[in-house]
């Protein structure tokens, strides 16, 4: 199975399983677990900003990642679960 995280670049449109748009990613960091089947703590991680003036900023990781069209990210989770998740509203620490 191809790496879908290696096709994520600055600029694309993240949108939730139901189609809200979440914002762009404006970051891509690569951790030790591309291509692997397994979530590890150095998973690839793409922080977007969304909000008035991208004032929200979510670290969100690769694993939520159901599909890639042309200049989209189609996250297999809802609006809702991305607000309720705490993890994902702080820089992994891994990430100096």
């Amino acid at each position: 199975m191809e790496d879908i995280s290696r096709q994520l670049h600055e600029g694309m449109e993240v949108r939730t399983a139901e189609g809200s748009k979440l914002g762009k990613i404006s970051q891509v960091w690569y951790g030790t677990s591309v291509g692997g089947p397994a979530q590890s703590e150095e998973e690839t991680c793409m922080e977007l900003h969304r909000g008035l003036l991208g004032r929200e900023t979510l670290y969100l990781p690769s694993h939520l990642i159901k599909e890639i069209d042309e200049n989209a990210v189609i996250l297999s989770v809802d609006e809702q679960t991305v607000q309720e998740t705490p993890s994902w509203h702080r820089k992994p620490t891994w990430i100096s």
